[in-house]
């Protein structure tokens, strides 16, 4: 379906103009609403870091008016882009493994010896690449071990960021037993001893959702890949279920692990879910690099959202039990975001074309403007946060991306392929997040480029030092 060209207008009936906070105006707009509306000639008012109109300017103009506005100059603002899923604290170690080959280290043992300035310093260095790549947000699985200084990234930079408890599992010996490359001993030391233990964790991130305007929000996320017992399985569900947040965790990065799980099981993985119960509204499943066609509508009868990380899915195809649908699944009603998981080879920016690659790869491909659809607000669905974000409507936040008009992959003649695909961090004008301005002409207003950078290195360089990668 093509991209509709006409949006809902302000409401009439109003005859003194109104004042709001912002007006971006001058602006081609992409809501990725329901109906996929572009309005051209458009603008949007902003009154407490949510929309209050969008619509032609003419009639933007007419009934609010602001001392704040900002004119996009012709280009395209569409939502921001949110990270549906990455291990942050590991970010800058995206170039590490190479030097891990031929050695006894392992990824497992970068991690055992993350300290939280670590952990800061790599959310912070991931914050500023994102925000420059037109994201507002992202997503961390519950892979960081001290979730303050992770948090507190979030107003330093003013980026959106959900977490949840750190490494909740009770039966670690599955990793060990299928992702060696993964664990250490001094990582696994920090990992709940026990069932008791794990449970205890669950939840501990909740209270960050007290401030509904906070940057900060939580859910409550299972490390998975069969780390977690039916109780504490059922545990996690339960507080998500209380909490009215998203349960989420791995499954199916390895679709050979799967299938012998399944072996073990004497029936598919999806169908003993069901039949435990644990396949809810409120659950989503990050990777499933295997999905049989009958499970498609399994996921959706349950409203079950996927992420979906490309390069990963890239890595397994061609590898035993692989079955890619994203596509498919996103055409069938499941709600689908498109996630990093760790950059390695590739920056934030080029998420949409590692997804667009993927997909072909799969012999199912995707649309341009699927892809951005699953950028925003599929993200921001898997999360459980698409009643508030991840498309441009009266009474969502005003978290929004407006890319420079004269960039050279700006022809306008498909949006999807344009901006979510081949579209990099040169065309990124400004950012806004809760309608406030985060990013100018490229450049993050509240963050020192080189000190960030500059800290990012000495902890990376030191951690390596540690645990015995270099001098």
């Amino acid at each position: 379906m093509p991209f509709a060209t006409n949006a809902s207008e302000v409401p009439a009936g109003t005859n003194e103009p109104q004042r709001c906070d912002l007006i971006v105006h001058n602006a081609t707009i992409l809501t990725v609403d329901a109906d996929d509306h572009v309005v051209e000639s458009g603008a949007l008012a902003v009154r407490d870091g949510r929309i209050v109109a969008l619509g032609r300017q003419e009639k933007i103009f007419a009934s609010y008016t602001s001392d704040q506005l900002f004119d996009a100059a012709g280009g395209a603002v569409h939502p921001g882009f949110i990270d549906a899923h990455v291990h942050v604290s590991q970010y800058t170690a995206r170039s590490v493994l190479p030097l891990m080959e031929g050695t006894s280290v392992t990824m497992g043992h970068w991690k055992g010896a993350l300290t939280p300035q670590d952990e800061h310093a790599s959310a912070l260095l991931a914050a500023l690449d994102y925000l420059q790549c037109g994201y507002t947000g992202f997503v961390d699985p519950g892979t960081v071990f001290e979730p303050d200084a992770v948090a507190a990234v979030a107003d330093e930079a003013g980026i959106r960021i959900w977490l949840t408890d750190p490494y909740v599992a009770d039966r670690g010996e599955a990793l060990v037993a299928d992702l060696p490359e993964l664990v250490s001993e001094s990582f696994l030391a920090r990992w709940p001893r026990n069932t008791d233990e794990a449970l205890k964790r669950l939840g501990s991130q909740l209270f960050r959702n007290r401030n509904p305007d906070g940057l900060v929000k939580a859910f409550v996320g299972l490390y998975g890949e069969a780390t977690d017992s039916p109780e504490l399985c059922q545990a996690a569900l339960s507080v998500a279920r209380d909490n009215g947040v998203r349960l989420q965790e791995h499954l199916g990065y390895l679709p050979a692990f799967q299938l012998k799980r399944e072996k073990a099981l004497g029936r598919p993985l999806l169908r003993w879910f069901e039949e435990r119960g644990s396949l809810d509204s409120h659950v989503t499943f990050v990777h499933m690099n295997l999905v049989r066609d009958d499970e498609i509508s399994l996921l959706g009868k349950y409203g079950v959202r996927v992420v979906w990380c490309p390069w990963g899915q890239l890595q397994m195809l061609g590898k035993e039990g692989t079955q890619a649908r994203m596509a498919d699944l996103h055409r069938a009603g499941v709600a689908v975001g498109i996630a990093s998981d760790i950059p390695r080879v590739a920056d934030f920016d080029a998420l949409g074309t590692l997804a667009v690659s993927a997909a072909a790869a799969s012999g199912r491909p995707a649309m341009p403007r699927e892809v951005l659809r699953m950028r925003t607000l599929g993200a921001a669905a898997t999360i459980g946060a698409d009643g508030e974000l991840g498309s441009l409507e009266v009474g969502k936040r005003a978290d929004f991306v407006v890319r420079c008009a004269s960039a050279s992959v700006n022809f306008g003649f498909d949006p999807g392929l344009e901006l979510a695909v081949i579209g990099g961090r040169r065309t990124v004008n400004a950012v806004f997040v809760g309608g406030r301005q985060i990013v100018d002409h490229g450049e993050i207003l509240s963050l020192d480029d080189g000190a960030v950078i500059g800290a990012a290195h000495c902890s990376a360089r030191a951690l390596a030092s540690r645990i015995g990668l270099c001098a």
